[in-house]
């Protein structure tokens, strides 16, 4: 009996430690999963808030890369600085703060010229700042901040203040016409300042139908329906489309929602109108997922709201365009039109040169004051 008693004792003993253990690791594990909620959230706040921390390059210190603006050197060489703004606003800051440069990248095309858009701090002047690039071949900076482009290629406008120096990337783009089509590198244009021929007449070309078909496949899997309303337009068809807003309307409205004949994108064979060709569409689920994810298959909102000085029409929140995928990521994290992307502009050249000088600063002045219109519930009058 008293054998039986012992064995009895010792496995409750046993059991007893096994209960003590298994409790030991629940708590080690709940410690666990609580230390990595702490580090996600952490992460969460920096991502919200925008917290940058840029170098100070020194002449011992190499220039910043353009792939990677936002540096996380040694903590000693570095200042922080919390900004809740979008990366399109946010620019390059040095470290001490005494100058800042409001583009996060700089593009201008061979033979034109930009301006570096510096800042400086109370305390500092203009003529303490200097200028100079990095590659003198590719671009060259006056000193008065201005970029010319020289060549195409990539270097940086170097901004410096006594031992700073900011690092801004500069891309240089070349425009060249073959076949009476115009290119800025390797990316087709039709805009308002350049037109497509009227043989020019390659239907929905094979790369943007395959790419939109993979969009609409994944919007679909999260239970979303995106379709074509309208994508390719020749010559011809786009000459009834203008003709008719112009009958219909008058050639001032018809200009800001419709391209003339030979100036439309949907020419090119890379452009779709999504769903519903009306501003609706941008409250939708739909045109919401469009707007953030179209860039991910080398779309981008080709005329997006806010840009319509640049762009030269109304914002379309229904129509894409491809460029294909590096060109639109680029796009859509520097939060650039196409127009400022390539350096180029948009307006009907022919209208300004039958212009006169005082009518031309009238019009520039009317331009200013004229506020964005509603395009008209009809299908296909849009650009």
């Amino acid at each position: 009996m008293a054998a039986r008693k012992r064995r009895r004792m010792a496995r409750r003993g046993y059991i007893l430690l096994l209960v003590l253990a298994c409790i030991a690791l629940a708590f080690a594990l709940i410690l666990t999963l609580r230390r990595m909620h702490k580090r996600q959230d952490a992460e969460m706040v920096d991502t919200v808030s925008g917290i940058e921390t840029i170098p100070t390059v020194g002449s011992d210190q190499p220039i910043e890369d353009p792939s990677d603006p936002i540096s996380t050197e040694d903590p000693a060489t570095t200042t922080t600085y919390l900004e809740s703004v979008a990366p399109a606003t946010t620019g390059r800051m040095s470290a001490s703060g005494s100058m800042r440069c409001d583009t996060q990248h700089i593009f201008v095309r061979v033979a034109n010229s930009k301006e570096v858009p510096v800042r400086v701090s109370a305390g500092v002047s203009m003529d303490d700042i200097s200028f100079d690039v990095d590659d003198p071949d590719v671009a060259f900076v006056t000193e008065d901040g201005e970029v010319i482009g020289l060549q195409r290629g990539n270097c940086h406008v170097m901004i410096r203040y006594k031992e700073e120096t900011l690092a801004v990337p500069v891309t240089v783009r070349e425009l060249h016409v073959e076949n009476g089509c115009t290119y800025v590198d390797d990316i087709l244009v039709a805009n308002k300042s350049y037109s497509l021929p009227p043989e020019y007449d390659p239907g929905l070309l094979p790369e943007t139908e395959q790419a939109f078909e993979r969009l609409c496949g994944d919007a679909a899997y999260e239970g979303l329906e995106i379709f074509s309303h309208s994508d390719y337009r020749s010559y011809d068809f786009q000459q009834k489309v203008y003709g008719s807003m112009v009958s219909g309307y008058s050639k001032e409205y018809a200009d800001t929602v419709s391209a003339r004949p030979g100036y439309s994108e949907h020419q090119t064979g890379y452009t779709i109108d999504c769903n519903t060709p009306d501003n609706s569409f941008a409250e939708t689920d739909e045109g919401k997922w469009l707007a953030e994810n179209c860039w991910r298959y080398g779309f981008i909102i080709r005329y997006p709201l806010g840009k319509e000085a640049i762009t030269g029409y109304d914002y379309e929140s229904w129509h894409i365009r491809w460029v294909g995928k590096d060109a639109a990521k680029e796009m859509y994290d520097l939060g650039l039109t196409l127009e400022e992307y390539l350096d180029i502009d948009s307006y009907y050249h022919d209208d300004v040169e039958e212009t006169s000088p005082a009518d031309e600063d009238d019009a520039e002045d009317a331009d200013e004051a004229t506020q964005p219109l509603t395009a008209p519930d009809w299908d296909d009058v849009e650009e």
